[in-house]
């Protein structure tokens, strides 16, 4: 490539950027959108564009991904997280589910496939961290602690699109995969990301404290980036995304004590780069597929306000938080994060999403962020309409909903501080639980076929396809009754918190829950653990679609509980001996 050529590109493509994000600042926008407009304008206004300016921004871009994925790894500081991420936790582990899964139901009713609705379930999922952090940082219009907490949940939001893209990236070939295959390529995925940071974690930060107390620091900077480039080489070479690599290495980097200076010194690095992977983006869209995708924009947008909103105000509210904190951090991260355009954008170069589907998910992270600033800065306002104008029977619900949480709260809080911990922890894990029984269900509803097909291919005929997928029917009642058990057991410690309680304040002549609800409760804690569970999961066996019958349904459930009884027998036998 002639010099001339590559200085006239970069010419053009930072002074249009440039230009674009200025504009788009005055505007009080975000400069992502003024670096997406460039893209467009240069991919289809430009005669100069050529197959040098793609390869020179893809180069770009590539950088960019790597250093945005660093730094976003950087700030997941795990002494940070420890010590005040435990409502942000809370909140992006109840939000982040809803989103996918509705993301996911959307995609089904569209016509979409299977994997496509995943990608669109993950893709809405997130809220951009960049964008969120500018508009509320200008506006103001929240305390620094409410900021840094909302900021915080973007920060796992993006953790958590960095497993859903890791777990993706071997999948979107567009060609089936094995069972087996699959089983194993997340194997490999767990134990490259656990390996990772575990090693990682030992020698990396001692490395950078050393290099840090003993040389300059653009030595540092260099060694760093080095370290971050090789995670990323080492990601590709197993099959995975280099953002995960970068990811995982700026996660390690961020416990060293130098970590503050190396963050310092990237940005500004990462703000260039970064500006050419979005502009990437723009080169891909042209202004007419937009206004072709038009209404399909429109409704993705919807989609995601409504799932976004809902779902975080959700979180808030059983956060303990006021309902005018819970709407007003919930429009707050309203606009579609980074990790929108990096799926997408993995999912398009893989054949997996079509270029009008492309289009309408690019065009509707953008209006997210074109109405995230406006939004955010009337967040005050909306609140106090929606208060004065709501159906007054959906307002008083909502009303006594918080009121009897209140009185929850309140009555737990008389509690030891051992007994509401444990009410915490216990409630928690009750609904990782929850979140472990819908994963199961989904993978077996995803590959019960592909199990039954390997189990009746290495059966080599002795047994027939509705017995094998019976077999595979048991296997799932099995793999669903463990998280269930330890789901009853949490959900029953917290009832008996929540009837102590109550009679304390009946003692008191303030209980509040009605003898019809108390006689459920304890009838609840009253019954037999297993008998719960085999109960409730022969009905999720019934519920999730396959295809066989009632026989077949029963005949896995009796030979799951044989299987539990077997194991249970064993251990017993074990401790005795």
């Amino acid at each position: 490539m002639e010099e001339a050529i590559f200085l006239l590109n970069m010419t053009f493509l930072l002074l249009v950027a440039g230009i674009c994000s200025v504009v788009f600042k005055k505007l009080k926008m975000p400069p992502i959108i003024g670096y997406l407009t460039a893209g467009i304008i240069l991919a289809n206004y430009w005669v100069g564009e050529s197959e040098d300016t793609e390869t020179i921004v893809s180069i770009l871009a590539s950088m960019g991904l790597v250093l945005l994925m660093f730094c976003i790894g950087m700030e997941l500081n795990l002494k940070k997280l420890k010590k005040a991420g435990a409502f942000a936790l809370m909140v992006a582990l109840i939000q982040l589910p809803l989103m996918i899964f509705g993301g996911y139901i959307f995609g089904m009713m569209m016509g979409w496939s299977v994997i496509q609705s995943i990608l669109f379930g993950a893709i809405i999922s997130g809220s951009s961290t960049a964008v969120v952090t500018a508009v509320l940082r200008d506006q103001g219009k929240l305390s620094k602690d409410d900021i840094e907490t909302i900021i915080l949940i973007t920060v796992i939001e993006d953790v958590a699109q960095v497993m859903i893209l890791s777990m993706a990236s071997p999948l979107l070939t567009g060609s089936a995969m094995e069972f087996d295959s699959i089983v194993w390529m997340l194997l490999i995925i767990m134990i490259f990301m656990v390996a990772a940071v575990s090693i990682g974690l030992l020698f990396v930060p001692r490395a950078i404290d050393w290099i840090g107390a003993k040389m300059p620091d653009e030595i540092l900077l260099i060694t760093s980036l080095g370290m971050c480039f090789a995670m990323s080489l080492v990601s590709v070479w197993i099959g995975m995304s280099m953002a995960i690599g970068a990811f995982l290495m700026g996660v390690v980097v961020s416990q060293s004590k130098s970590s503050s200076e190396i963050e310092h010194d990237v940005t500004p690095m990462k703000d260039i780069f970064m500006a050419m992977f979005f502009i990437s983006i723009g080169l891909e869209i042209a202004p007419s597929d937009i206004l072709d995708n038009i209404i399909m924009i429109l409704i993705i947008f919807a989609i995601y306000a409504i799932l976004k909103f809902s779902s975080v105000f959700l979180a808030y509210f059983v956060g303990n938080k006021s309902m005018r904190l819970g709407f007003m951090s919930s429009i707050s991260l309203m606009a579609m994060g980074e990790f929108a355009f990096i799926i997408a954008k993995a999912g398009f170069d893989a054949g997996v999403l079509s270029q009008p589907f492309y289009t309408s998910v690019i065009g509707a992270a953008l209006v997210s962020m074109v109405a995230l600033p406006i939004l955010s800065k009337d967040s005050s306002k909306i609140c106090d309409y929606v208060y004065n104008h709501a159906p007054k029977p959906a307002l008083n619900a909502i009303l006594r909903a918080e009121e009897v949480r209140d009185r929850h709260y309140s009555k737990i809080a008389l509690t030891s501080k051992t007994t509401a911990s444990k009410f915490r922890t216990k409630s928690f894990f009750a609904y990782i639980d929850i979140l472990l029984i819908v994963g199961v269900e989904v993978v077996f509803y995803l590959f019960t076929s592909d199990m039954t097909n390997f189990l009746s291919n290495n059966m080599r005929g002795s047994l027939s396809y509705s017995a094998c997928y019976t077999i595979v029917l048991a296997v799932n009642f099995v793999a669903v009754a463990i998280p269930l058990y330890n789901m009853i057991r949490n959900l029953k410690f917290v009832e008996k918190v929540l009837i102590d309680s109550e009679r304390r304040a009946e003692a008191k002549g303030e209980g509040d829950l009605q003898k019809r609800s108390m006689r459920f409760h304890k009838a609840f804690v009253r019954l037999n653990n297993w008998v719960l569970v085999f109960v409730i999961d022969f009905i999720i066996l019934i519920v999730v679609p396959n295809s066989v019958g009632l026989v077949e349904h029963l005949a896995a459930m009796l030979g799951g509980i044989g299987i539990i009884l077997l194991i249970y027998a064993y251990k017993n036998r074990t401790g005795t001996d």
